[in-house]
């Protein structure tokens, strides 16, 4: 997993993207706390979905898993035991064994990567405001790889936990803090993708402002076994000083690390409580 790198330091305030301290932690019992927070994330549960396929998808992906590491273990000793076959033939066998295994096991791994296991649908805090990160750079803006705070980076009414599995069998938990932004995906069995582009950014006032670019975070992926991020989504606008009146700015979307953008979810399968998100 790539490292990630740090967060420079906001300089500049552009109108309508503020910015939040950083609160410090609370002093209290980490079972008191562990409560509270499991209470407050169940109570603030929207809606869940459930893909019907995942335990099919799962014994398919370990299934492959295993037999190409069966191939891997047993094609040299196939070709170094000794054997009535000449040695070209026996490194044909084991060069086809293994090719026919990696092929299938990388294909099952492609057309499931997107797929949805579980999601859940979280209702956001009403009171917080959006994080936004101002940066000289046009993307040098990097946090680290501890999981950011929900709260904190929401900018819609809702977030969504989408969880899906990696090539290697590990579980990933994308949380998006903009879901009016995934889109119908032009990829092969997926639904939704996370967007190239967002939507433009309005300053009121960019002659008081200079050049500099504003930073919002759409998505992140975290590793669930080891607690830490692999890939963020950023939404990223440019602004330069300009004399005329209210700017509308157009941005694009980066990728740091390496975030599932993509995702399959059965839309016939979710209740009418995601309804609050059209």
């Amino acid at each position: 997993m790539m490292m990630l790198g740090a967060l420079r330091p906001c300089r500049r305030m552009v109108p309508r993207v503020s910015t939040v301290p950083l609160a410090a932690p609370l002093r209290v019992p980490w079972r008191s706390f562990a409560h509270t927070a499991f209470v407050a994330e169940k109570d603030k549960a929207v809606a869940q979905y459930v893909g019907s396929w995942r335990m099919s998808y799962y014994r398919l992906k370990l299934f492959s898993l295993s037999s190409l590491g069966v191939a891997a273990v047993f094609a040299p000793l196939f070709v170094l035991w000794p054997h009535k076959l000449e040695m070209a033939a026996r490194l044909g066998v084991a060069v086809t064994t293994l090719g026919a295994s990696a092929t299938s096991t990388a294909l099952i791994s492609w057309i499931g990567a997107p797929y949805v296991g579980h999601m859940t649908l979280r209702r956001a805090d009403p009171a917080s405001q959006p994080l936004h990160y101002i940066s000289d750079g046009t993307g040098d803006v990097m946090l680290d790889d501890t999981p950011s705070d929900p709260p904190r980076h929401a900018t819609d009414k809702y977030y969504m936990e989408i969880a899906t599995l990696s090539w290697h069998m590990r579980s990933l938990k994308t949380t998006v803090y903009a879901p009016s932004l995934l889109r119908p995906s032009t990829r092969a069995f997926a639904s939704w993708e996370l967007p190239s582009i967002p939507p433009p950014l309005t300053v009121e006032k960019p002659q008081d402002v200079g050049e500099h670019t504003v930073s919002s975070l759409v998505a992140e992926t975290v590793d669930v076994s080891s607690g830490k991020v692999v890939g963020r989504w950023w939404a990223r606008w440019r602004v330069t000083p300009s004399d005329q009146g209210p700017a509308t700015v157009s941005g694009t979307c980066e990728q740091e690390g390496k975030p599932v953008r993509h995702f399959y979810v059965d839309e016939s399968q979710l209740s009418d409580d995601w309804r609050v998100l059209e």
